[in-house]
């Protein structure tokens, strides 16, 4: 089976929260890399009101089959009772930039 790779976006309250998930996700190689986006407004429902906050983007490069793995270490470190926590598939990658990828996670438990 050939090996897939996902872009993971995570919604943050603020840069520390993103900083902190990066670092964790890097560090643990369940990510190659993370990119701390500039802030976006966000709208949206909860609990029945419409709610709306300034957040930060966090894109997590990696392997399909840590999804998982990557949502268990950000809940904890994230402050939201529901983060938003979502993968991309990635469907067309250079095959330099797959190896690296492949290279700098961790091998799926």
């Amino acid at each position: 089976m050939a090996l897939r790779f996902i872009d993971i976006w995570v919604n943050c309250p603020d840069r520390g929260t993103a900083e902190r998930i990066a670092e964790v996700c890097v560090s643990e190689r369940l990510a190659a890399c993370a990119n701390i986006l500039a802030p976006i407004a966000s709208r949206y429902r909860w609990k029945g009101a419409v709610e709306q906050a300034d957040e930060i983007p966090l894109l997590l490069k990696t392997r399909a089959e840590h999804f998982n793995a990557v949502c268990e270490a950000v809940r904890p470190l994230h402050p939201y009772e529901v983060p938003s926590i979502t993968a991309t598939d990635i469907s067309h990658i250079d095959q330099a930039y797959a190896d690296w990828l492949r290279a700098e996670t961790k091998e799926p438990a």
